[in-house]
């Protein structure tokens, strides 16, 4: 008797749990309230692209350097400012390495670690809103700190872009999860400076940083 008890108690609980979220999921979207919500959203992701050319750095001689794909992290803080767009603050870090791959198959072989952060403010501009989804186009301006862990290099902090496009699946009213898709553009070029051998570039062309980025957050609402 008591097994059957609690069988039945243990049946009851998810029916209670989703009556209690029926509501929102089936009243009108108020998007008012949905687009002046802040949101923090925490996320982890994998990187991947990007190459340092011989002609930015004597560090590895005459050897361009591929920067090893890898997983990734940060942080997003949303600010509404009207229209349902969002003012974006990002922080996204990766830790990697070098690595001096010569083509499809090539063995490779580790070169030193390499630290990319971004620092950027930018924009979310959806073009749909629903209870089931909200797609989005996010842009950003910022700046790229990269920091190699080589003996002898320091680190730079350079002008970087970016744009990426996402959608935004709620859980709950204040809770959701978000799928992004995002490319960097770091600048790297500069007045020339080829004399600085222990710095970590030689600005004399305009080779640039390219990096991609899926990732997967979880969104607070408040």
């Amino acid at each position: 008797m008591r097994k059957l008890i609690l069988l039945l108690v243990t049946l009851m609980i998810p029916a209670t749990l989703l009556a209690q979220n029926e509501p929102w999921r089936t009243r009108p979207i108020d998007t008012r309230t949905a687009g002046n919500m802040f949101e923090l959203t925490p996320f982890g992701g994998y990187r991947y692209g990007g190459t340092i050319f011989a002609d930015q750095t004597d560090l590895f001689g005459n050897q361009n350097v591929d920067v090893a794909s890898s997983g990734s992290f940060g942080l997003n803080f949303a600010v509404p400012v009207g229209y349902d767009m969002k003012l974006e603050f990002l922080f996204d870090r990766q830790n990697t390495h070098f690595t001096n791959g010569q083509g499809l198959f090539s063995p490779t072989q580790r070169l030193g670690g390499f630290d990319v952060t971004y620092f950027s403010g930018g924009l979310q501009i959806p073009f749909a809103i629903s209870r089931q989804a909200t797609p989005y186009v996010a842009v950003g301006l910022g700046v790229a700190n990269l920091d190699p862990r080589v003996n002898g290099a320091s680190s730079n902090t350079r002008f970087s872009a970016n744009a990426g496009i996402g959608v935004k699946v709620p859980i709950s009213r204040n809770l959701g999860i978000k799928i992004e898709e995002r490319g960097y553009f770091t600048s790297m070029s500069n007045s020339s400076n080829s004399n600085c051998r222990n710095c970590y570039y030689n600005y004399d062309y305009n080779h640039d940083l390219y990096q991609g980025e899926t990732n997967v957050g979880i969104i607070f609402k408040f």
